[in-house]
């Protein structure tokens, strides 16, 4: 994995902490990721099940949503592609519930742990570089509970993961399918620790922004020095996919 981590020198927004700390949680952020899930889902469209491209713009015009229409489908696709799978399916990192909800329009009566502090971001840690606010990206769990309520098997998690899922979350739960999006590098790297050996064989952890965050991408590079015998997917989105064995 070192050898990812030497050839990691591209010039991107990762390398942009400032202008990453400028647009973060503001109209700026949402309306550039908004214009760009537009045009991908026009151009999905064109080539996919109308209803999927529908389901996602619905998830968008109800709530604020920080992932692209790729991103998005990724997720649907992923949740459908694992419905029938031992395991539940759990999200560490919810914010306003819309990747939660296009897991719940593919999972059936899965189980679905929604985890979050519901009170927005921690404090981070100096491999995040400063580029988020304590307490940014906050969405109550009674507005996250009270949007999925039609949906059968959700449980809400609140509080820092993994304490909170302490007497809440199985001690022998397994896992088919788990999304983070938690933007900070000691949440992601202790998500993924937990979750790892909790996974099914062939299980899929996905998570957000591993292209963009540098606390995000050194997680998971940490996270796979320890575990060489997994497998990792960087994607066309900003996330990538760890995959147990």
């Amino acid at each position: 994995m070192s050898s990812l981590q030497s050839v990691d020198s591209r010039n991107n927004l990762i390398h942009l902490p400032r202008i990453q700390r400028f647009l973060g949680g503001t109209f700026l952020e949402r309306w550039g990721i908004g214009l760009l899930a537009r045009c991908q889902l026009y151009i999905m469209g064109r080539h996919k099940l109308s209803d999927d491209i529908r389901k996602i713009h619905k998830v968008r015009r109800q709530r604020k949503s920080l992932l692209t229409g790729d991103e998005s489908f990724n997720i649907l696709s992923l949740a459908r592609g694992f419905a029938n799978r031992e395991g539940a399916f759990i999200e560490i990192g919810t914010y306003e519930g819309c990747s939660s909800r296009l897991i719940c329009e593919e999972k059936g009566d899965k189980k679905l742990y929604v985890c979050d502090t519901y009170e927005g971001l921690p404090s981070g840690h100096a491999n995040d570089r400063s580029v988020h606010r304590l307490k940014q990206y906050a969405c109550s769990l009674e507005s996250v509970s009270g949007y999925l309520k039609e949906f059968p098997n959700v449980h809400f998690v609140k509080g820092l993961f993994p304490d909170s899922a302490e007497g809440i979350i199985p001690e022998d739960e397994k896992f088919a399918f788990a999304h983070i999006d938690v933007d900070l590098y000691e949440g992601t790297l202790a998500g993924i620790r937990y979750l790892y050996p909790r996974m099914i064989p062939g299980g899929v952890i996905v998570s957000h922004d591993f292209s963009i965050l540098a606390g995000v991408r050194k997680a998971v590079y940490e996270f796979m020095e320890e575990h060489p015998e997994a497998t990792m997917i960087e994607l066309a989105t900003t996330q990538c996919m760890i995959i147990h064995p």
